[in-house]
């Protein structure tokens, strides 16, 4: 394997907080909303509250040699707050001084706020995006593709050349209308899709019945539930979907109840997929051993890439394999995810957010195409995309 040189002194941080046309649910059950403001909407059946439109936060480093490089974390909700974060405070801490790998600038910032009790949240976004931004630009200078220079902290020799992907939700108002797009996306290749569920076990157990019968030949279901099971229903669901063939049950109850995650690993049915929830690799020890769940889902734009590595490993060790969650994100974040899959075990699908990826055109230049049911990793150095910042400017919320 290659020798990368990961040292680094950063010149320069500037961020933006952009907003797109098209909520993150595009029209899926839109006539559910509950309560709304001008920027958010809460729908029934979910406590999770989520904008209108699609809000992100892009950051650009520079590299004291002129190099740059574009890094997004997962944050839907409150873009300015992470963009504050960076620029007035990481930026004056970290700026000028020498590092030798992405992972020294990390573990620098975590202990500068750690006795603050700063291991989540958007300090720890803002730590995500800013590493996310230092491997495009290391992958950049190297004149490589990211997957290549973190792939020694895999388990793979090479990284993954191919990676089909599931569809993450069928977001069509209706049930027909959900049939039809799946059969749809089944033209495409696609071998995978992901519906979500309101705390409603029955309904949930109804829907993707239909869906089954309705897209014969899509392969495999997921489940994610959005953490709203209460009662005998993670049991019930668990057993249920199993039953189904469902490849697993995303986020079943609430992701502070370790013990109520260890009592149903110990259940038939279905596998329980987690990760979303985890900032840090601190947070994992206690969930690994005993094992509480089967499929880890990190987060790269909550853990950015260089923590999602070690996570990975650790999960690794007590034998749980590794997909990505794909969050709320444009070309920047869904790219560090992908390249991160690259380097994944292959043994789930990739999560793929559809709507967010066809509106990501409008301000970048992806080599990530999406063709025969998934993609396949660019030769493009860096994440594999090319921000348009005078298109860019369009899409800006004024400060």
């Amino acid at each position: 394997m290659a020798n990368f040189d990961t040292s680094f002194q950063i010149e320069s941080i500037q961020t933006f907080h952009i907003a797109l046309e098209g909520a993150y649910w595009e029209d899926y059950r839109r006539d559910e909303v509950v309560s709304a403001t001008e920027r958010f909407e809460f729908k029934a059946g979910w406590p999770t509250v989520y904008a209108l439109s699609i809000e992100t936060a892009l950051v650009k480093i520079k590299f004291s040699d002129g190099t740059t490089g574009w890094g997004e974390a997962n944050v839907p909700i409150g873009p300015e707050v992470f963009c504050l974060v960076l620029e007035n405070l990481v930026q004056p801490m970290a700026k000028g001084r020498e590092f030798g790998h992405p992972g020294d600038l990390n573990e620098y910032l975590y202990l500068a706020q750690r006795g603050r009790g700063y291991f989540s949240g958007f300090w720890q976004d803002a730590l995500a995006g800013l590493d996310i931004a230092i491997w495009d630009a290391l992958g950049r200078r190297a004149g490589v593709p990211v997957a290549e220079m973190i792939v020694n902290d895999s388990s793979l020799a090479t990284p993954r050349k191919e990676l089909p992907v599931y569809l993450s939700g069928i977001r069509s108002a209706t049930l027909p209308e959900r049939i039809d797009r799946a059969n749809n996306w089944l033209d495409t290749g696609l071998q995978g899709a992901k519906i979500f569920l309101t705390g409603d076990l029955d309904s949930g157990l109804t829907e993707l019945a239909a869906l089954q019968k309705g897209v014969p030949g899509m392969d495999q279901w997921m489940v994610d539930t959005l953490w709203t099971l209460e009662g005998d229903d993670p049991a019930r669901g668990k057993r249920e979907f199993g039953d189904m063939g469902v490849r697993f049950l995303e986020c079943p109850i609430n992701p502070e109840d370790l013990e109520g995650h260890r009592k149903l690993m110990g259940l038939p049915g279905a596998p329980i997929a987690i990760g979303e929830h985890f900032r840090t690799s601190r947070q994992l020890p206690e969930w690994l051993s005993p094992r509480s769940f089967d499929v880890f889902q990190p987060d790269i734009g909550r853990t950015g890439i260089t923590d999602g590595l070690k996570q990975m490993a650790m999960a690794r060790a007590a034998g749980i394999p590794t997909t990505p969650h794909m969050g709320n994100g444009v070309a920047v974040f869904q790219a560090a995810t992908l390249q991160f899959s690259a380097v994944c075990e292959p043994t789930h699908l990739q999560e793929l957010q559809a709507g967010h990826y066809e509106k990501t055109q409008a301000l970048t230049d992806s080599a990530w195409v999406y063709r025969d049911g998934g993609f396949t990793l660019p030769d493009r150095p860096g994440l594999g995309v090319e921000v348009d910042e005078d298109a860019l400017q369009d899409f800006l919320v004024k400060k």
